[in-house]
């Protein structure tokens, strides 16, 4: 910085002494001169101390404003002193400045889709700074960090869109639709359904009928084989046939009376059920394809 400095103090040396001039210079050449000098004089290292004072000091600006990181505050600086009216070496920084600070600085492309007829303007609230969008936008350049976009448009929502940018982030995309909510089609009208009464035999009746089945069939086997027994006792030792088996005959009797009974029950309870049995409403069967807008779906109906 210190070796900057020195430079600078030549250059304003120089500048002096090329205004001075002989001693014997015409009252033209000695009148002042204007604050900034013509990039002609420039050329030519003829350069003014106010002139050069000033690219000094718009330099001086940049280079503090550029370690503090003041983007755009920086960049109007260096935009002084990078003019061709200011010192070679003093544009030269700045001109180098400027194109570092354009590789730094993040840009934004805004897109926007809208369904109008696009007569009406689009405003974007960028960070609190508004602007109206033509129809072909190019990059936007800001600053790196977080920012907030507002979109606009008459007769639609706002649209709000938060980024951040990272420093050299070039082009990010940010979209904005402007979009009319589309009317809902309503479902078509459903049929009403054709429905019949019935009286289905409920599963009591099966379980009481088939329990008596069962039971009669039990039954008929333990009689016969009690008559049996009986008819082969009388031949073989009647009347004086075995206490034990007589007991076994009348028992294998008794049971067959017990078991039939039993299967009676069961049959008067098959018969009831089947008799009480409710009525139940029975929709027909049928296939209905309902066809909207966006989409076809089958529904089946009625009783399976």
């Amino acid at each position: 910085m210190i070796g900057k400095d020195l430079v600078f103090v030549a250059l304003v040396a120089l500048g002096l002494g090329a205004s001075v001039g002989p001693a014997h210079a015409s009252p033209a050449e000695a009148s002042p001169l204007e604050p900034r000098a013509d990039p002609a004089a420039a050329a030519t290292g003829e350069l003014s101390a106010p002139a050069v004072a000033e690219c000094v000091a718009a330099h001086d600006d940049a280079g503090l404003r550029r370690l503090k990181d003041q983007w755009l505050d920086a960049r109007a600086a260096m935009q002084r002193c990078a003019d061709d009216a200011c010192p070679i070496a003093i544009r030269s920084d700045c001109r180098t400045w400027l194109d570092e600070l354009a590789a730094t600085l993040p840009t934004l492309l805004v897109v926007v889709e809208r369904d109008d007829d696009g007569r009406r303007p689009v405003r974007l609230d960028l960070d609190g700074r508004s602007l109206e969008l033509p129809e072909k936008l190019g990059p936007i350049e800001v600053v790196p960090g977080r920012h907030r976009l507002l979109f606009s448009l008459e007769g639609y929502p706002a649209i709000a869109v938060e980024v951040t940018l990272a420093k050299g982030e070039k082009n990010h995309v940010v979209r904005a639709r402007f979009q009319r909510p589309k009317l809902a089609v309503p479902p078509p009208p459903v049929a009403p359904s054709r429905s019949r009464t019935t009286r289905p035999v409920p599963l009591a009746t099966y379980l009481y009928g088939g329990g008596s089945l069962v039971a009669f069939a039990t039954s008929a086997v333990l009689l016969g084989t009690a008559l049996d027994s009986q008819a082969n006792a009388r031949d073989a030792c009647a009347p004086g046939c075995p206490k034990a088996r007589r007991e076994s005959i009348d028992r294998r009797l008794l049971i067959a009376d017990l078991v039939g009974v039993v299967g009676l029950g069961l049959g008067g309870m098959a018969v009831y059920t089947y008799v009480r049995r409710p009525w139940v409403a029975e929709s027909d069967a049928r296939v209905d394809v309902v066809v909207t807008a966006d989409r076809a779906s089958l529904k089946l109906g009625g009783t399976f």
